[in-house]
Order: structure tokens, then C-alpha cells, then sequence
């Protein structure tokens, strides 16, 4: 089981990326939601439940149409939320997943 935690759309010195572009925002996080569950002997059609923090639930569709685009082969159990914020200012989606991989 790989459990990644809360992922933001933000490079190595904490500044986020493309805070004015949803869909930029949730794109760059499964990257590297990818990366993390390669490194950990996992890959994207081993989530098995996702869970997405969102401040503004009009963005739904933006969202909804990236997350698509990555579980095109698999259908995680998925939960999407509004929050006020996320822990860092310009960030506005949060996503996190849990994955079940053979070993």
C-alpha cells in the first residue's frame, strides 16, 4: 500500500505554480503524484482511492476534466471537497491518493 499525502501545485522553493490555471495546477500535481508512486514500485492504475481538497468548487469541471485524463484506465473510489484555503497562498487544489500495488 503507498499512501501519498496531500500533494500542491508549488516547485522546490515552495513557490506555487500557475496560480491563476486550475487545470495547470491539478496537471502538474499527478505528475507528480506519478513520480512518487514510481519511486515507491507503484503507478497510477494502482490508485485505488483519491481524495481532492479544492477552493473553489466552480473549478469542478477543470478539475474533473484533468483527473479524467489521468484515471482514464481506472476508476478510484474519489472524494472532492471545497476548503477555504490550502496551507499555502496561490495554491487552490490539494490531491492526495492511496495505492495498492503487487509486490
Amino acid at each position: 500500500m503507498v499512501l501519498v499525502s496531500g500533494q500542491l501545485a508549488m516547485d522546490a522553493d515552495g513557490t506555487p505554480i500557475a496560480p491563476d490555471d486550475i487545470s495547470a495546477q491539478t496537471r502538474y500535481i499527478f505528475e507528480n503524484i506519478k513520480k512518487i508512486l514510481h519511486e515507491a514500485g507503484a503507478k497510477l492504475d494502482d490508485v485505488v482511492k483519491a481524495q481532492i481538497f479544492l477552493t473553489d468548487m466552480d473549478q469542478f469541471p477543470k478539475v474533473s476534466a484533468v483527473r479524467n485524463e489521468y484515471f482514464a484506465d481506472i476508476k478510484p473510489v474519489s472524494t472532492l471537497v471545497e476548503i477555504s484555503r490550502t496551507v499555502r497562498e496561490g495554491c487552490h487544489i490539494e490531491i492526495e491518493v492511496m495505492a495498492i500495488a503487487e509486490s
